[in-house]
C-alpha cells in the first residue's frame, strides 16, 4: 500500500493499527526486508551469469590459446562482459576508484613517495584544496 502511495495515516486506519507510528515501524520492517530479499535476489541472478560467462569461456579457451581468430573474439567479449558485471571496468589501474585527474596524480605521487622515502624523512602532505576550503567554512 505504502508503494503505491497512500500515506501510513490511511494504511494504520484500513489495517487496524493502534497508531501511525506503529504502521510505520511495520512499512519501513517490510521495506527493508523487501530491499534485502531484492539484493539478496541480484547477487543470485549476477553469480548465474557468472557462472555463465565461466562455462561459455571454457568452451571457447582451448581454441583461442590455440590462435583461432574468431575464438580469441569470443573471449574477449566474454571477458569485458566480466569486467562489466562485476565493475572492473571503472577502477583504474592504479587500483584508484576516482576518474579524476587531480586526485589520480595526487594517489600516483603518494605511492611514489611511499616507495623512495627513506623511513623518517619528512615528506610532503597531499592535501585536495577544494575539500580543505570546504573544511575551513
Amino acid at each position: 500500500m505504502r508503494i503505491a502511495g497512500i500515506s501510513p495515516t490511511i494504511i494504520a486506519e484500513t489495517l487496524g493499527y493502534a497508531s501511525n507510528a506503529a504502521a510505520v515501524r511495520d512499512i519501513t520492517r517490510a521495506m527493508q526486508k523487501a530491499a534485502k530479499a531484492e539484493h539478496l535476489a541480484s547477487e543470485q541472478l549476477l553469480q548465474i551469469e557468472i557462472d555463465r560467462l565461466d562455462r561459455l569461456m571454457a568452451g571457447i579457451w582451448a581454441k583461442a590459446l590455440q590462435g583461432d581468430v574468431k575464438a580469441v573474439e569470443q573471449a574477449e567479449k566474454l571477458i569485458t562482459r566480466r569486467c562489466n558485471l562485476l565493475g572492473l571496468d571503472l577502477i583504474n589501474r592504479n587500483g584508484s576508484e576516482s576518474a579524476d585527474v587531480i586526485g589520480l596524480l595526487g594517489s600516483l605521487f603518494a605511492q611514489m613517495q611511499a616507495r623512495h622515502v627513506p623511513a623518517g624523512v619528512t615528506t610532503v602532505e597531499i592535501v585536495d584544496a577544494i575539500e580543505a576550503s570546504e573544511n575551513d567554512e
